[in-house]
């Protein structure tokens, strides 16, 4: 009895040199942060889509999309590491299950007669068979299994999250490209209605000359001009070619999309975006790259549980059934004189790891902080992403109004030239280059629209693929 009393105190003794459980600091709230006028706290009930860019796109280009999405790489890799986590997770809660393992032998042995081998075994052949059963079930007194469990579910939800942050990448590039496809075909419209309008009035500065009228320079300027020009068009025609193949890549189909899919209609945003006027700072929070962090913290800190647990000790209960013989003929090891059985615990204790498990458990006190550090750097880049885009959008917005009321001007310029031509009071030459100066109006309009559109895809992609409303729609296009 006094040894019973003995042996317990001693483990008492033993898992009391288990450290104890540090005080863990908690990750900051992105409403405890000093955030934009724009981003507004509370919580929001507005859940992320998972085809939030169906609304954005023509048939087409949904399909073009949905292609990148069967083929990517990076996206197949996504799915892999999920399934492996998946599987660690599975492999982690079989330990807290019974475990039954079966074993067996067949055997004939020949037994010699030229050693201490005694009649009748000297000179035979026997069988030697054995069939094993063996039982185990893991009581997991400190939590440890139980813990490592948590951990694998923890990294399977980081795997998903991980997944999805692929996929908002993927279709971010995607759609960006698509965008870049969209307003390269419209500048390269607009530059060949520049042209065309550039050599009409290179004929009638060719007449007036002839006639008289004017001197060759100006005949030459848009000789000059219309050079340029078409170096502009050469260039942009590249570019158009370059973003087609990368959309090309980013579907994982080569450097040519499909022929069904290649073709993509002429479209001339001129408008149809507005700035959005307040975001829930929740949406920013509810990332998936920034949830995948924030899963990390949860499990290093089931990490540190398992690296303490390791001090205390473990009970196994065994047991095993079975028939062995060593003797007599093929089946004799299942007669019920050879069964053997057993069942009793088995304990586990570590005494002297050499600092081991202190090791490991400082090592996982530090991924706690490690994952601390890299989900508050995780949410403030989010946030800053998210801010700089607004930025960017209230610049294109201040561009925008300055683009319309020069437009405004030069509509109306267009049409008193107009009226001066009809009243014969000028020549067609003034209208044509009102004309030309709204052509570069719309030009500018043209890319200012394209990077306003590119700055929204950044932005609902950024909260999480989330589409504000009344910021994008449809517009008419251009004459």
């Amino acid at each position: 009895m006094r040894r019973g009393y003995f042996v317990a105190w001693a483990l008492l003794m033993l898992t009391g040199c288990a450290p104890r459980m540090p005080h863990l600091a908690a990750p900051d709230k992105i409403q405890n942060l000093r955030i934009s006028p724009t981003l507004v706290t509370g919580s929001s009930t507005t859940p992320a889509q998972p085809d939030w860019w169906r609304s954005l796109l023509n048939p087409a280009e949904q399909k073009i999309l949905q292609l990148a999405l069967s083929k990517n790489p990076d996206l197949a890799a996504a799915e892999a590491r999920v399934r492996l986590a998946t599987a660690d997770l599975r492999e982690a809660g079989a330990q807290l299950l019974p475990q039954v393992q079966a074993s067996g032998q067949l055997g004939i042995s020949q037994w010699t007669k030229n050693q201490f081998y005694l009649p009748p075994y000297a000179g035979e052949t026997s069988w030697n068979n054995a069939l094993k059963l063996d039982f185990s079930y893991n009581l997991d007194i400190g939590g440890q299994e139980q813990a490592r469990a948590k951990v694998a579910q923890y990294r399977l939800g980081i795997a998903e999250q991980r997944r999805r942050a692929a996929v908002l990448l993927v279709e971010n590039a995607v759609l960006q490209q698509i965008l870049a496809v969209r307003a390269d075909d419209a500048i390269l419209a607009q530059l060949h209605q520049e042209q065309t309008l550039l050599r009409q009035i290179q004929e009638i500065e060719k007449a007036r000359y002839q006639q008289g009228l004017a001197d060759s320079l100006r005949a030459l300027g848009y000789a000059r001009r219309i050079s340029s020009l078409q170096e502009d068009i050469v260039i942009q025609q590249a570019k158009v070619r370059k973003n087609r193949q990368a959309l090309a890549v980013l579907c994982g189909v080569g450097t040519r999309l499909p022929r069904d899919l290649s073709a993509t209609p002429v479209r001339i945003p001129l408008s149809g975006w507005h700035i959005p006027r307040q975001i829930p700072a929740a949406w920013i929070a509810g990332r998936p790259d920034v949830l995948a962090r924030r899963s990390a913290i949860e499990a290093a800190a089931e990490a540190i549980h398992v690296a303490r647990d390791a001090y205390y000790p473990n009970v196994n209960i065994v047991a095993f059934a079975g028939g062995l013989a060593a003797a007599g003929s093929l089946f004799t090891f299942l007669h019920p004189g050879s069964l053997q059985a057993g069942v009793g615990p088995a304990i586990s204790l570590p005494l002297f790891t050499g600092g081991r498990l202190r090791g490991k458990f400082d090592a996982a006190r530090a991924d706690y902080h490690l994952a601390l550090a890299q989900y508050q750097q995780s949410l403030l880049q989010a946030l800053q992403q998210v801010t700089a885009t607004l930025t960017d959008l209230q610049a294109a917005g201040q561009e925008r109004t300055s683009l319309d009321q020069r437009d405004h001007l030069l509509q109306l310029q267009k049409r008193l030239q107009q009226q001066r031509y009809k009243a014969g009071l000028s020549n067609a030459l003034p209208e044509l280059e009102v004309k030309l100066t709204l052509i570069d109006n719309h030009l500018q309009q043209t890319r200012l629209n394209a990077r306003a559109r590119q700055s929204l895809i950044n932005l609902y992609a950024a909260l999480g693929g989330r589409v504000i409303p009344d910021t994008w729609f449809q517009h008419r296009q251009a004459p």
